[in-house]
């Protein structure tokens, strides 16, 4: 499906989504970790653009959880987007960026949960060993979107840790917002 062309004033999105990203951090068993998120099918991901404004908010972004091996054994993981963090949309483009906040909470009384700020963005590229992804702006007639970032966690058993991130997806649904 198309996107429409324009976009309305103020929509909402709907992304099937792919999230991976990279943790590097002395405590992971063999110094990072490969986040690939879901297993099959899809996160959905709900998005809302204010074009006039320039605005974009992340309203929806599911838990992803995941067996993290480390130096203490595995662990179980789940990352949460804190809130629903707005950033900027450029209505000419459709380019995008926004400061997301990620918190990681570990499942064991052996580490400490950690926080990241990542700053996702339509331009710009990851290539990191593993991974890897290019930005690619949200905009009428195309459906796919990409937003690359990196960031560093602080606090908690993660602190330090470099993060990279790609989330891929398809656009499923746009309506107008209310």
């Amino acid at each position: 499906m198309p996107l429409p062309d324009p976009l309305p004033a103020r929509s909402t999105a709907t992304l099937d989504a792919r999230v991976r990203a990279r943790i590097v951090h002395d405590l992971l068993d063999g110094g990072h970790h490969l986040l690939d998120a879901p297993d099959s099918g899809a996160l959905t991901v709900r998005v809302t653009v204010d074009r006039e404004a320039g605005t974009l908010r992340l309203d929806a972004f599911p838990e992803i959880e995941d067996e993290v091996e480390t130096a203490i054994g595995s662990v179980r993981a789940v990352v949460t987007v804190e809130g629903q963090p707005e950033g900027r949309y450029d209505d000419d483009t459709g380019h995008i960026e926004i400061d997301v906040s990620l918190h990681l909470d570990v499942k064991s009384l052996l580490a400490r949960d950690s926080n990241a700020v990542i700053t996702l963005g339509s331009r710009g590229d990851v290539d990191e060993p593993g991974l890897s992804g290019t930005g690619d702006p949200f905009d009428a007639g195309d459906t796919a979107v990409c937003l690359v970032g990196q960031g560093t966690f602080e606090g908690g058993s993660l602190d330090g840790a470099a993060l990279w991130l790609v989330l891929e997806g398809t656009v499923a649904d746009v309506s107008e917002a209310e």
